[in-house]
């Protein structure tokens, strides 16, 4: 018998991606019920600012992303280029990503923070003088570039995708009340469940870290945990720690 089993968990997603937490939420007994938010979108640019930037990729000692979503499109536009982003890698470009399903996203990374955070990412990246390719959604923070700034780096910041509302059906809010409770794995789900729903949520609440509770616990939701291992897999683990 799983941990979770007879529990309804919550998780959010874009409307256009599965969901590897599903997966193991459900391994682990749970009746998952997947709310999408947001879909993704192309840029208000249509995606010139990042074709630019894969026609001078030997300009950049770094090539930073920071989300699934964006280190997709980063590698299929790399694709459509003809470059091949492990390769350059062997030509001195180095591959930094804010956690692993970011990195798995590219084929792998040089540099992925113990937190999956980008001001931990700015915190542990090295000094430097040379410039930083940094591919963010539209809307994305801006604490790794200060401190990769604050270190010597030049960083290009360019804008991969933007996420738009997805209308909700009144029934969902009937399916919250009667949830057990509701995972989130960014900061920017938590931002966009209580634009959608207020402060309305499950009992307990679970985030992927400390930054993502910070933000849950800021707009007002109650019942945060937090994941002591900042990933996925952790995540899932952290739902049947509380949960189960």
């Amino acid at each position: 018998m799983g941990a979770l089993n007879g529990r309804t968990v919550i998780i959010t997603r874009a409307a256009d991606r599965g969901s590897a937490l599903g997966d193991r939420l459900r391994a682990l007994g749970a009746d998952v019920m997947e709310i999408p938010l947001t879909r993704t979108e192309d840029p208000v640019d249509g995606g010139s600012a990042l074709d630019g930037a894969l026609t001078r990729l030997a300009d950049y000692e770094w090539v930073v992303v920071t989300s699934p979503e964006g280190a997709r499109r980063f590698a299929d536009a790399s694709i459509r280029y003809g470059l091949d982003l492990q390769a350059l890698r062997a030509h001195g470009i180095q591959l930094a990503a804010v956690g692993e399903a970011t990195a798995d996203a590219i084929g792998g990374a040089d540099l992925v923070p113990a937190t999956q955070t980008g001001s931990e990412l700015g915190d542990e990246f090295p000094l430097g003088s040379g410039r930083v390719l940094l591919a963010v959604a539209e809307g994305a923070g801006t604490s790794f570039e200060e401190r990769a700034r604050a270190k010597g780096w030049s960083v290009d910041r360019i804008t991969t995708y933007r996420t738009v509302p997805v209308e909700m059906a009144p029934a969902v809010y009937g399916d919250i009340a009667h949830a057990d409770g509701v995972a989130f794995a960014s900061s920017s789900a938590v931002e966009s469940w209580v634009a959608v729903f207020g402060t309305l949520c499950p009992p307990a609440v679970v985030a992927i870290g400390p930054s993502t509770a910070e933000t849950a616990r800021r707009l007002g939701l109650v019942g945060v945990h937090t994941a002591e291992d900042h990933s996925i897999a952790g995540l899932a683990d952290a739902v049947a720690r509380v949960l189960g």
